[in-house]
């Protein structure tokens, strides 16, 4: 009776040590995590720069700033003097433009002037090395955007 439950309690020791990660994994699968993420981060530099120009293309829109991260477009225009008092309409207007130009991609416009630098920054950043560290960029580009919904 005590060897078969000495055997047992061997067993159970030697399955749970088997089962837990050495400390000598978990950072090698956590840069491994990360490259995949990297992997699946789309950056497209060509299409922000059309987005940009099409959202200039609006009247009223002084300057434009746009990113585009996976499949969302995020846009931020600039609209000073007289034409502020047409803000909501000539942002709706360069929204449904983006939308209908781009078909399959979540468009968000805003005109906060914050919300406009700090977009202009992650475009610079990108245009100087489009491929540096993706993830990082992500998550700005979705706190800009969650910052735009309110």
């Amino acid at each position: 009776m005590r060897i078969r439950l000495f055997s047992l309690i061997l067993i159970l020791l030697l399955v749970m040590i088997g089962c837990t990660n050495s400390p000598a994994q978990k950072p090698q699968s956590q840069d491994q995590d990360t490259k995949q993420e990297e992997k699946q981060v789309a950056v497209d530099p060509e299409l922000a720069d059309q987005v940009k120009q099409s959202a200039k293309s609006v009247g009223g829109v002084e300057d434009a700033t746009s990113v585009v991260v996976d499949k969302k477009i995020s846009a931020a225009i600039k609209v000073t003097g007289f034409e502020r008092l047409k803000l909501k309409s000539i942002k709706e207007e360069v929204h449904i433009k983006l939308h209908q130009e781009n078909p399959g991609y979540i468009v968000l416009v805003t005109s906060d002037k914050k919300l406009f630098k700090q977009l202009q920054e992650i475009e610079k950043q990108l245009g100087e090395n489009p491929q540096e560290n993706l993830t990082d960029i992500k998550k700005k580009v979705d706190k800009i955007n969650k910052d735009m919904h309110g």
